[in-house]
This record gives C-alpha cells, structure tokens and sequence, in this order.
C-alpha cells in the first residue's frame, strides 16, 4: 500500500502501518484516531479493539464492524481540530467519508481519548451533525484519487 490512506500523503509502513502492523505506540491521540480510520479502511478489527476502552468497548460489536468495514468503501479523513485538554487527555474531531450501498456519506465525531499506563485509548465519542456531502459524477473523487467521481468510487 503506498499512501496511508489517513490521508498524511506518508507512505503506509511510515505512518499508520508503524502503529496497526508494527505494533508502535501511537504517540499522540491524533496519531491513535489517524490510526483506527486506517485500521477500519482496511477492515482490521483486531486493531480497532485492542485501541479502545470503557463504554465503547463494551458495546464494540467485532462482527458487525467487521462486516460494516469490509462493505464499506472509505474515501477520506479529514481532521477539524486536535487538542490536549490534559496531558493524559486528549480530542480529535474529525469528518470521515465513506461509500455505502452507492451513497457517499459522513461521519462526524469529537472523540476522546485518554493516556492509560502510557498508551492511548480511544474512550467516547460525541457524534455532531454530518456533512451531507452530494458529489456529481463529474466532480473529483473525495478519495483524492485525481479522477473523476463517475471513474472511481461511483463505479
């Protein structure tokens, strides 16, 4: 895979794949959110779970995420903002675009994680309004692809 489909413009084993298949330590809760997206782009749960704790790892369903990630088409992350509230305490929002059953949609969450015995952990999420996003098919692809909407993901 040559670019981190977080959306760096990073070569995958530079970025993404250091924490997912390396077994690194995600440094930052950007990092750690970067990270899961990829993670659900490329259907790995495992990866997914061992990131997460409390409540949303109690109601994490590994067959339906698995299936949701592998029927989806992810095109984009975009990241609204990054910050420390704490040092063991940190927030993401971010815009995340996917392709399902033909229809581009959106994700729209601040998420929150928290520095457990020095590693991050995704811990809640607040879901906010989603973009709407309506893209004519002679728009360019959300996935940054260079091509046209009609000669990528449409398809």
């Amino acid at each position: 895979m040559p670019v981190c489909p977080c959306g760096s413009t990073i070569n995958y084993d530079q970025c993404c794949g250091l924490y997912i298949e390396a077994n690194q330590i995600a440094q930052t809760p950007e990092q750690l959110m970067r990270s899961r997206y990829t993670a659900y782009s490329l259907a790995n749960i495992a990866y997914i779970k061992k990131t997460m704790r409390g409540s949303p790892l109690i109601a994490f369903n590994e067959q339906d995420a698995h299936h949701w990630a592998k029927n989806t088409a992810w095109l984009k992350l975009e990241l609204a903002q990054s910050y420390m509230e704490t040092p063991t305490k940190g927030f993401v929002e971010f815009y995340a675009y996917f392709m399902e059953n033909k229809n581009v949609q959106s994700i729209h969450e601040l998420s929150e994680f928290h520095k457990i015995d020095n590693e991050w952990f995704y811990v809640a999420g607040e879901h906010r309004e989603s973009k709407k996003p309506k893209i004519a098919r002679n728009s360019p692809c959300p996935c940054d692809s260079g091509k046209k909407f009609k000669n990528c993901h449409e398809k």
